[in-house]
């Protein structure tokens, strides 16, 4: 039996051993929380993506929300308009108002929307104001994931690189903040000799509206995925709802548990999702399954 562990954004420079000892490490605490313990003979895969995807981002030249608006970088309007309704859904969630960006915004209320770049700003600089995550980790995760869901050689790089770490027979997958996308991604193209019998999702932002129409149509449980659950802190800027059938409709549905306690300080760290007991034991327990 295998266990995938597919990491998120922002890795770039880290050391895959040094990363996958972290979760392994949050995983343990979580499963002695639960009173109990990994069968034995897991073979543990961490494909590592990080640097891959900075190398491509930055190849790409695609700017921040700051350097487009302090060096009149490139202004791609579809960009804008991704990035800006992918961060005005999260600011809501978050609590922040029309008045609240307004106050940021130095143009007129009639020349706000997502396709200015201004407007974008202001609702980041709200976002950030009410939010632990920090301006600089959101706008990055909205470039981020913009590029990987818009661009194809890059899609195929990423995907490429954890479909490797699939071979045929079992395994369980879990998937953090973008990984729970590009795993999803993954596991709805991988071959049907794959048995996936826990598909676990943290932090993951699949839910978000920007973000679910910019996947195959129509949303689906993955052919290779036995049984999917869901685990997020409503605290978590990143994981905004739950994976049920009003913001993931899919056929069998989804477990979901939504009140993590997420210690780390922006609420959306790895460590505190795996060092929760349920999440642990859901990880364990289909593990175990013959």
């Amino acid at each position: 039996m295998k266990l995938i562990l597919v990491h998120g954004r922002s890795q770039q420079g880290k050391a895959p051993d040094l990363l996958q000892q972290q979760w392994l490490s949050a995983l343990k605490d979580g499963l002695q929380n639960a009173n109990v313990e990994l069968p034995q003979g897991i073979d543990i895969r961490f494909p590592f993506y990080g640097d891959r995807l900075d190398e491509l981002i930055r190849d790409l030249d695609t700017p921040l929300i700051s350097d487009v608006m302090s060096r009149g970088a490139s202004q791609d309007t579809a960009e804008a308009d991704f990035r800006g309704e992918l961060l005005y859904e999260m600011a809501q969630n978050a609590g922040v108002t029309d008045s609240d960006i307004q106050s940021y915004f130095k143009g007129t209320y009639q020349e706000r929307g997502p396709q200015n770049w201004e407007w974008v700003q202001s609702i980041l600089k709200a976002l950030d104001s009410k939010t632990s995550l920090g301006e600089a980790a959101i706008e990055a995760f909205t470039r981020d994931v913009y590029v990987y869901l818009t661009n194809k050689s890059v899609r195929k790089a990423i995907d490429g690189i954890v479909s490797a770490s699939l071979s045929e027979g079992s395994c369980v997958v879990v998937g953090h903040s973008l990984g729970s996308v590009v795993a999803y991604n993954v596991l709805r193209n991988t071959l049907s000799a794959v048995d996936v019998r826990k598909y676990v999702t943290v932090g993951s932002p699949l839910g978000i509206r920007a973000i679910k129409r910019r996947l195959e149509s129509p949303l689906s449980m993955p052919g290779c995925v036995e049984s999917w659950f869901n685990a997020m802190d409503e605290r978590d800027v990143v994981a905004l709802y739950p994976l049920d059938a009003h913001n993931f409709n899919i056929n069998p549905a989804i477990e979901n548990k939504t009140d993590v306690n997420n210690h780390t300080d922006n609420r959306h760290g790895i460590e505190g999702y795996l060092d929760d007991a349920t999440v642990a034991r859901r990880i364990r327990d289909a593990l175990g399954v013959d």
